[in-house]
């Protein structure tokens, strides 16, 4: 798509989204107690989630074309009208610290357009967020992907980047996960002004803006922020829902939670909390049934179509309980090697009571990697607040069970305790979604304590103190963006000086006909390759086994002709071949199959490897990229 049409679409899209949860809103009967711009921000938050869940239909009626977009999207535009008009402005003028706060979000909001605009470079978004949008949009249609953990998957978010990518192309794409990030923070910025006065909101704010892991995955095909964006949603249909007692916020909450079981296993976990949140709110009975109800309805879909395609709903998690019955693409080896690398390698510490408690501590401080809090950790705020906050608590204590906070509060502890008690990787981003829950509560306690105490200038030192350290980090993760904008870097440059190994992406889309189907390795190059690929991961799918004890050069032929494989994109050690990854065991195997001629190589290309993209760091590699060509007329195997 031409790059004029980027900002074209992607307005199309945040209009479609406005409208889409606007006439949700009306149709619900709720948003006339909010003022004009929570009611906007939540229509947009909740009409991603709408969007989502419309485009699945749409994939599965094979309508993945210009055109249906163009209508889903027009369509679903004229849902602005639901949204009313403006209303005037803010009850008073903004003061000085008001005006600061702004001017650092907007500071802000331009480094992440620095990212907004320039191409993608995460691994997760270039191994399946963005890779399947674009996979399915080259289809026309919604194809299964017989992969665990990141193909068959819930996806419902994904689903909004198809649009975008489709009708505006790639820079598109990178400005709606901008956009759609942005309105998560709207939406906490609503939802804090509700219990903080405006400077301690937009303090939050920016806070959350600039939180590592959000500085990580926000700007990114990371989903773990737009699922922030639901739980928003969610925790304030309850706490409305428990002040009014009207069940309809049951069902909004129930909407919002369908969102977040529709964008990811872990949706279930916050479905469960808000469940037994519900239990602190009136007519409970009636409450959690309309909950249910809604929550079923829009997060079915991908659980419906894993079942359909695998025989269970929530593939692979439960093989061995279900019958797989005639599906070929899993088996018990596969199953035990998924489950040592999600579960078992994934875990720092052990899964006890004393360790649930450490774990904020430890994830906060520990250089353990698989935390991963070095580089997408949640800072340092709630521990800078935590002595206010525990005070406040204290403080208010006898007034917790009649506090609209107490809902949130379940909801956040029971989601908590549900993720770490089930054994799942121990990386701290999988708390996100419901880290501004938890940062608006102790921000809360904290201000209430300190305003009654006078204790308010330490409590802001220590807000500026870890905003500061933020906004550092910020800048410094900008630079790698910035360069890109600021000195005529092309596309293809970037690409090379953020992406190990990308020399031979530009070889396969240059040489490589349609026809053909590259067998890769490295999760970060799949979303870059124009031609066919499949994705060989060691432990997540067993159609071509390359587990790294594999070795059955038979059988892994066979796999790749049964697969459709006609090139094979592989790694080597420039001194000794035989050393390269263990020998010529997993993913190694074609080694065998080049000496006994059912391989032949036919380039050779240098392997770059980038160390930090923000630090624009390289290293020295002994490796090469070899290029095959699967089949030979000397092959023994090929009888």
């Amino acid at each position: 798509m031409l790059p004029m049409l980027s900002i074209p679409v992607l307005l199309l899209e945040v209009a479609a989204c406005v409208g889409l949860g606007a006439a949700a809103l009306r149709l619900l009967n709720i948003g006339d107690h909010m003022r004009w711009g929570e009611r906007a921000v939540f229509a947009f938050v909740l009409g991603i989630g709408v969007l989502g869940w419309l485009m699945f239909f749409v994939g599965v009626l094979d309508m993945f074309n210009v055109t249906a977009m163009v209508t889903l999207l027009t369509l679903a535009a004229m849902g602005l009208g639901f949204l009313g008009r403006p209303t005037a402005g803010p009850d008073a003028p903004y003061l000085m610290i008001e005006r600061v706060l702004l001017a650092v979000l907007i500071l802000v909001a331009a480094l992440d357009l620095m990212e907004g605009l320039s191409p993608p470079a995460d691994a997760d978004s270039m191994a399946y967020h963005f890779a399947l949008p674009k996979l399915f949009w080259q289809s026309d249609q919604l194809t299964f992907v017989p992969r665990a953990v990141d193909g068959a998957i819930p996806l419902l978010v994904q689903m909004t980047y198809i649009p975008v990518l489709g009708l505006g192309g790639e820079k598109a794409m990178t400005l709606w996960t901008m956009v759609s990030g942005w309105g998560v923070a709207g939406a906490l910025y609503f939802l804090c002004r509700h219990y903080l006065d405006r400077p301690w909101s937009l303090a939050t704010v920016l806070i959350w803006l600039t939180t590592p892991v959000v500085l990580y995955g926000g700007g990114s095909g990371q989903i773990e922020v737009r699922n922030a964006g639901f739980v928003i949603v969610t925790v304030a249909a309850l706490l409305r829902g428990r002040e009014t007692g009207f069940v309809r916020y049951a069902v909004l909450a129930g909407m919002a939670t369908g969102m977040f079981v529709g964008a990811k296993y872990t949706g279930l976990f916050f479905a469960a909390a808000c469940g037994a949140a519900l239990f602190t709110v009136r007519r409970r009975s009636l409450a959690l049934f309309l909950f249910s109800i809604a929550v079923c309805l829009v997060g079915f879909q991908w659980y419906a179509w894993n079942w359909i395609h695998t025989g269970d709903p929530v593939f692979p998690m439960l093989y061995g309980v279900l019958d797989y019955g005639r599906y070929e693409f899993w088996d018990e080896a596969h199953h035990q090697a998924m489950r040592q690398n999600l579960f078992v390698s994934e875990n720092a510490i052990p899964v006890t009571l004393l360790s649930a408690l450490k774990y904020p501590f430890l994830a906060t401080f520990s250089t353990s990697a698989i935390f991963d809090s070095e580089r997408a950790g949640l800072g340092l705020i709630l521990l800078a607040v935590l002595p206010f906050a525990v005070a406040g608590f204290w403080r208010f204590r006898a007034r917790l069970s009649s506090s609209p906070l107490l809902t949130a509060a379940v909801v956040v502890i029971f989601y908590y305790a549900l993720w770490f008690f089930s054994g799942s990787s121990q990386r701290v981003r999988h708390l996100v979604p419901i880290y501004p829950v938890a940062l608006m509560m102790a921000m809360t306690l904290s201000c209430r304590w300190s305003q009654i105490t006078g204790t308010e200038k330490p409590l802001v030192l220590a807000a500026a103190l870890v905003l500061g350290l933020q906004l550092a980090a910020d800048s410094a993760s900008s630079i790698n963006y910035m360069r890109y904008q600021f000195s005529g870097e092309s596309r293809d440059g970037f690409l090379a000086r953020n992406i190990s190994g990308y020399n031979a992406v530009q070889w396969l889309n240059k040489n490589l006909e349609p026809t053909d189907r590259v067998l890769i390795d490295r999760r970060e190059l799949i979303y870059l390759v124009d031609v066919p690929t499949f994705y060989a991961h060691t432990s997540n799918q067993n159609l071509i086994d390359v587990r790294l004890q594999a070795f059955n050069p038979s059988l892994y032929y066979q796999q790749l002709k049964k697969t459709g494989i006609t090139h094979i994109l592989a790694i080597t050690d420039t001194i000794d071949e035989n050393r390269s990854s263990g020998g010529s065991n997993g993913s190694n195997q074609w080694k065998v199959l080049l000496s006994m001629g059912c391989v032949e190589e036919i380039q050779r290309l240098k392997y770059n490897g980038i160390s930090s993209r923000s630090l624009a760091m390289s290293v020295e590699s002994a490796q090469q990229q070899l290029i095959l060509r699967v089949g030979g007329r000397s092959c023994p195997l090929s009888g």
